[in-house]
């Protein structure tokens, strides 16, 4: 791969913004596509299944919120951002096109593009979980601080959107395989049903309890409710961050080892 380290900081400035205006055009004119699942299945668990399983909210051992929309918003955000993944898709394709491989031979290589298109997919993550979070507050949830749960409730979700995705691209980097993007990203619903995202640890049966005290969705979930009640816990933060930090680095590594696969393609 080949990039003008050297290259002017206006120049590479105005690369990555053509790059990420492309990417963006692009995710605008598949909308709805791109919309349907991640948003209406959380946007129904809120309206919905919060409504039809509240009863469960009077089980003994279940704490953490005072009503179950509240309870269940963390999971239904996490979820949202988990289901999404455009930009490895989009990858794939350029892979399939040819396109990347003329961006690889360009002076700059295609570097530039990979990272627009996960800046892309950031900033629409971070729109998914603020309709979740607005929706969240019109479906009932309670909170006790607003605005903290504004911040955490679109903050955390979007970088753990962010790193999480970074294991479908590199798959459909390494690949060029679009369809790879819709196989990988179900994977994560055994680690959500197996977390605190819809009761609380204590009444998960013992084998499950032990997974997710380990499980790293339980942290977010934690953390994101815990702003909702206006009390974010140090501890629940600190292995939130630590979690999005090694989840980070293992999917960067990934795209990093995918790019110089492609690169030594000929």
């Amino acid at each position: 791969m080949s990039v003008q380290l050297n290259a002017p900081a206006s120049g590479i400035t105005g690369l990555f913004s053509t790059m990420y205006r492309r990417a963006v055009r692009e995710t605008r004119r598949i909308i709805l596509v791109v919309t349907a699942v991640p948003l209406i299945v959380p946007i129904f668990m809120l309206v919905v299944f919060s409504n039809v399983f509240a009863p469960i909210m009077g089980t003994a051992g279940f704490a953490g919120a005072p009503n179950y929309v509240t309870y269940i918003a963390p999971g239904a955000m996490l979820m949202a951002v988990m289901l999404s993944a455009t930009g490895a898709v989009s990858v794939a394709v350029e892979r399939q096109t040819g396109f990347y491989d003329r961006m690889r031979i360009s002076p700059r290589g295609p570097r530039y593009s990979n990272v627009a298109r996960r800046v892309a997919d950031a900033t629409k993550l971070f729109m998914f979980a603020l309709v979740l979070v607005v929706v969240s507050f019109l479906a009932g949830a309670s909170t006790e601080h607003w605005l903290l749960a504004l911040v955490v409730g679109t903050v955390i979700p979007t970088l753990w959107g962010f790193v999480y995705g970074g294991f479908s691209f590199a798959l459909c980097l390494r690949t060029g395989k679009a369809e790879l993007a819709e196989a990988v990203l179900p994977a994560f619903f055994p680690l959500i049903f197996v977390s605190s995202a819809f009761v609380p640890v204590a009444l998960l049966p013992p084998w499950m309890e032990t997974v997710a005290r380990y499980n790293p969705l339980t942290y977010l979930v934690d953390t994101i409710r815990q702003a909702y009640l206006g009390d974010v816990r140090a501890s629940s933060l600190g292995w939130a961050i630590l979690s999005i930090v090694i989840v980070g680095v293992a999917s960067q590594l990934l795209i990093m080892e995918a790019e110089r696969k492609v690169a030594r393609t000929r």
